[in-house]
């Protein structure tokens, strides 16, 4: 077992370290806290650890770690994957020759979105006679 041992000196300085003694006999010592201590890790992996020109790492992620380390010192949890769903929209483009044969208006449906580029589409609060045409033949 680990544990975060912070030790206070007489002369006011302050020591932090990981250690599996919890108890350290220092004349100098004015004060000590000890807590037992665990390596906290996230990933999808479960983790490992390696041992690499004598020092050894918590892994993925190379965490560097106490000598004495086991994976019981880890703490490990996977992370929350969120599964994104993306859904396809038929697109439509229709065209039509206004009333007085010189001018063209589309029709796009999007999804349940249907618009008109003819100045009634906005006039008519976007129920045009277009709209309308397209509605009565795709609904």
């Amino acid at each position: 077992m680990l544990y975060q041992v912070s030790n206070k000196y007489k002369d006011g300085s302050v020591e932090d370290f990981i250690s599996t003694n919890p108890t350290h006999k220092n004349p100098n010592l004015v004060g000590s806290m000890v807590t037992p201590f665990k390596y906290r890790t996230k990933s999808l992996l479960r983790p490992g650890i390696l041992t690499i020109q004598g020092k050894k790492y918590i892994t993925p992620g190379w965490i560097p770690c106490h000598p004495d380390t086991q994976l019981t010192d880890i703490i490990h949890t996977k992370p929350i994957i969120k599964k994104v769903v993306i859904e396809k929209i038929e697109k439509h483009e229709y065209e039509f020759m206004s009333s007085n044969g010189k001018d063209k208006y589309f029709v796009r449906v999007i999804g349940e979105s249907i618009k008109c580029t003819c100045p009634g589409f906005w006039v008519s609060k976007g129920n045009c006679k277009h709209v309308k045409e397209i509605r009565s033949t795709k609904f």
